[in-house]
Order: C-alpha cells, then sequence, then structure tokens
C-alpha cells in the first residue's frame, strides 16, 4: 500500500522549471531511492513535500488522503520528517533540548525528564546511541545524524527523507546506519533515501526513481537493474573511462611541515611532519573528526598553529595571512560550501569574484569591472557546466543552485592559474557521479601541470584513485603514510583505527 503519492508535481523558478509532471509514491516498509545528477531536482521534489516549497501544480496524497502542507511543521505534524544534508541542530544547546526544541507541552513546561527517557528507549530500539545530556558542539559528525533522525523519531514520523545520508560517515558507520534503516523498514516505516553512492543503492533500497533535467526517467526496482543501467539512465549516457595517470617523478618540495601543532581542547594536532611534491597528490584519509580540517586551516592561515614550522616553496607561512597565502599559490576548496567557502546572497560571478575583486581583471583604481566580472562568470558557467536559472545566468544567487553546482563555482574559483598548491577537503561530497568524475579529472589534470594537491576524503575508493601517497590521521597525527600504488582499504582501514604502521609490519 502507497504511504505516500506525489501526482503530476511542477516547480519553476524564474520561468526555468526545477521539477516539470513528476509522479512519485512510497510504499509503507520501503526504502525508496531518488537518484539524479545535481540540479535534477531532486532535493526540490522533497522540499515540496516537506513544506519548504509550493507546487506550481500536482498533488500529494499523504496516507490515502489528499494534503497540502504549507511550512515543515505541517509535514511534521502528519509524519514526514526530514533529514537534510546540512543538519539543522544548535551547537550550544543539549541532545534533547535540539530534539524537543519548539514542541508543544501538555502543561505550562515541557517534561525533560519524561523526554530523556523516551529519547532513550528510541536510543535503544533502533541503535542510535547517543547521550541525550551531551552538547551537540561535542558530538561527530555520525553522532549528530543519529540526532537527526531521533528528533523525526521523537515526532512521531511515519515517512524519512535523507538527503545524502552517508556523506558524512565512514564505513562503519554506513554499515550500521543500513541496520537502522532494515530496522526502520520492518516495522513498516516508509523511508526516501537521496543518495549519489551506486553501491549503496543496490545494497539498501527496494526501488529507485530516476530524475533527469527535472523530469521522471523511470522508477525500476533494485534487484532488476544494475548500476551501470542507473548510471545512463541518471546521465543519459555512458560515463567515459578515466586514463590511467602514473605516478611523476618528484619535483621540488612544495610544502613542508615539521613537527607542527594545533593545541585545542578536543583531538590538537600533535608533531605533522608531511611533504608535498610538485606533480603529485597526497590524500589524508581518517575517521571525520581526526584533525583533517584542522590540518587544512593551518596550512591556509584560518587557523595560526601554535608549535613547528610551515614552509611553502621553502619560504617560512607562520606571520602570512590567509590573503597572502592564496595569493602566493594556495588555494582550498572547504569541505563546508555555505559556511567557508560561499556567500549564498551573492551571486555565482560575484561568488568567483571573493578571491581576486581588489585587482585586475575584476578591478581598477577602485572600481568594480562589471563586465568583466560577467564575462568570466559566463565562461564558467558554459566550462563547469554549471546550472543555472534566469536570462542572465551569471547573475543567478548561489543559494539558488544544487549543491553540485554550488561546489563546480567553489572549484572554478579556486583551481585557477595562479594556484600551485590545491588543498581539496571532501570535494566530492554530495555531488553526483557526473560531476565527482569532472572534479576527479580536474584534479588529476593540475597534477599534470605540476601543481600540487593534498586531497583530504571520507571516500577510500577516491584516495585510491587518486593519490601517489596516502597520510591516515587518527586522533590529530598522522599514524601512517602510505604508498598509493600498495596501500589497500585494509591497510588504511587499520591505521584510521589507530593501528600504527609499525605494529601493522610486524
Amino acid at each position: 500500500m502507497a504511504i505516500l503519492e506525489m501526482k503530476h508535481i511542477s516547480k519553476s523558478f524564474f520561468g526555468v522549471y526545477a521539477n516539470e509532471d513528476i509522479t512519485f509514491c512510497v510504499e509503507a516498509g520501503e526504502i525508496h531511492a531518488l537518484l539524479g545528477e545535481n540540479g535534477a531536482g531532486k532535493t526540490t521534489l522533497m522540499n515540496i513535500l516537506f513544506g519548504l516549497y509550493k507546487a506550481d501544480k500536482g498533488e500529494i496524497i499523504w496516507q490515502g488522503n489528499k494534503v497540502s502542507f504549507h511550512s515543515p511543521k505541517d509535514a511534521i505534524n502528519a509524519g514526514i520528517g526530514m533529514v537534510h544534508q546540512h543538519f539543522s541542530l544548535v551547537n550550544a544547546m543539549t541532545v534533547v533540548d535540539n530534539i524537543i526544541l519548539g514542541m508543544q507541552s501538555d502543561g505550562l513546561f515541557i517534561n525533560r525528564k519524561k523526554a530523556k527517557e523516551k529519547i532513550k528507549q528510541y536510543s535503544k530500539q533502533y541503535n542510535l546511541q547517543v547521550n541525550p545530556d551531551a552538547y551537540v558542539e561535542t558530538l561527530s559528525v555520525g553522532e549528530r545524524q543519529r540526532v537527526e533522525i531521533l528528533k523525526s523519531l521523537y515526532r512521531g514520523a511515519k515517512l524519512l527523507i535523507l538527503d545524502e545520508p552517508t556523506g558524512v560517515l565512514t564505513p562503519e558507520e554506513t554499515n550500521t546506519f543500513f541496520e537502522v534503516l532494515r530496522k526502520l523498514k520492518k516495522e513498516g516505516h516508509g523511508i526516501i533515501i537521496i543518495t549519489h553512492r551506486m553501491n549503496e543503492i543496490m545494497e539498501i533500497s527496494d526501488r529507485v526513481t530516476i530524475l533527469r533535467n527535472g523530469k521522471l526517467v523511470n522508477t525500476v526496482v533494485t534487484k532488476e537493474t544494475t548500476k551501470e543501467q542507473l548510471s545512463i539512465k541518471m546521465i543519459g549516457a555512458e560515463l567515459e573511462k578515466r586514463e590511467y595517470i602514473p605516478s611523476m617523478e618528484k619535483g621540488k618540495v612544495v610544502l613542508q611541515l615539521q613537527n607542527v601543532c594545533l593545541k585545542k581542547k578536543r583531538n590538537p594536532l600533535e608533531n605533522i611532519n608531511l611533504q608535498i611534491h610538485e606533480g603529485e597528490i597526497v590524500g589524508v584519509a581518517g575517521v571525520e573528526g581526526n584533525g583533517q580540517k584542522d590540518l587544512a586551516e593551518v596550512i591556509t592561515g584560518i587557523q595560526k598553529h601554535t608549535k613547528g614550522s610551515i614552509e611553502f616553496l621553502q619560504e617560512p607561512l607562520e606571520k602570512q595571512s590567509v590573503r597572502t597565502r592564496f595569493e602566493k599559490g594556495i588555494s582550498y576548496i572547504s569541505d563546508d560550501r555555505h559556511n567557508d567557502g560561499l556567500i549564498m546572497d551573492m551571486s555565482v560571478m560575484e561568488n568567483l569574484a571573493l578571491r581576486t575583486y581588489r585587482g585586475l581583471p575584476f578591478s581598477k583604481f577602485c572600481f568594480l569591472n562589471k563586465r568583466k566580472m560577467e564575462e568570466i562568470g559566463k565562461k564558467v558557467i558554459e566550462t563547469y557546466q554549471v546550472k543555472t536559472s534566469g536570462t542572465l545566468k551569471e547573475a543567478t544567487p548561489v543559494k539558488l543552485l544544487s549543491g553540485g553546482n554550488q561546489q563546480k563555482v567553489i572549484i572554478a574559483r579556486e583551481v585557477c592559474d595562479t594556484a600551485k598548491l590545491i588543498i581539496a577537503n571532501q570535494p566530492t561530497r554530495g555531488l553526483d557521479i557526473g560531476a565527482i568524475d569532472f572534479v576527479r579529472t580536474t584534479l588529476i589534470e593540475q597534477k599534470k601541470k605540476g601543481k600540487s594537491v593534498l586531497l583530504i576524503s571520507a571516500d577510500l575508493e577516491e584516495i585510491l584513485e587518486l593519490s601517489d601517497r596516502i597520510a591516515v590521521m587518527f586522533g590529530g597525527k598522522i599514524v601512517g603514510i602510505l604508498d598509493g600504488k600498495t596501500a589497500t582499504r585494509q591497510k588504511i582501514g587499520l591505521l584510521m583505527g589507530g593501528v600504527i604502521k609499525e605494529d601493522m609490519e610486524q
């Protein structure tokens, strides 16, 4: 029996369809994958269901009744929960306070003790272990995701919408997460999972609905299809196989870190020693939260290291600002595109100029050259195939772009001619397979040009495919550096768990 039906849904922005005549349904006790390239309309469709957007045409049938959700509150009250790709938790509040935030009480105050017991019950029932009294800011990414799911279950969700739920999880956390989904499915919950990871779709879903350019392509039974067939339906063609790029001879040292430390309460950086050469991709693997982001930020100057030395092209960086380091050739693709990489209310062309607006080609004598900004914006949109809306595409606010297209804007800005070292932190997170292939090919092209790349990624396949050497971090330390040609998932996994390289070789 269908718990949800969305019939002939259409939604346009600035005259361009994000969804066009889409019909979609979910059964009770079903895990239904929603697949499509970035900008295909997946998140828009789910935002309509969740009351964030109102459809221009079409109708929603929820548990047999026609409904109209005017806000997320309406959807939540009806029994629909949504866990967004970017979590909506208050870091300075506890788990229990985040879960009950905004809920009505039976009396004058909400009974926090009773709420805490209910949360513990759900935690045990669904193996979503988390401390109700812990502050969200102290939790790992995986634990925060559990809080989001608990929040939906606590509010009585019968249908869960999960947007890229495994993009921030380790392989072990993903396996545990899938067990949670299977349990929810067994109890009759409907689950919609938006993901680009074909292996996960084949493993966890019952059916797959494919969208392309805002239109419905097909809905198929998962066990009756293959990854290759799904990929072709999603992008409309087969992906070209990327040519293997052998390791180049090591050039001169571009970046050198010696005994670099960063004092902080949780997972400080301790005695980081690392060299990166010209024409080399060095991958950084590790369970998220073990110092990878801190490593990127001390190199770029966002955080100031407290001990040790960092040299770029044999020049000390200690007193150099973020801007100066960029001007010398250090580019940064942040893992948090909303907070670190973009100004969401600004246009595509303005975001492209954020790093270099103070000089040529974007300004002269303190005056911005809007014509040049538009010209470069148009070129980037065409070259990187950024999907925008409206007639003046380069003036589209980046907040209206899909996550993948936002990422393309950042990459276009950071992978510039002046860049000598590119620090790419989770550059393909949340992207579809076409966009992932584009990003990886871009990084390889930079390597072929003799540039250096520090690739931080939670995707071990990506690390193994692209890296000449692989540094593995645990507890704020580099516990081992492996040759990319001989490294395996097993070796990396042991190091990620804290087994030091010397112990592995005994």
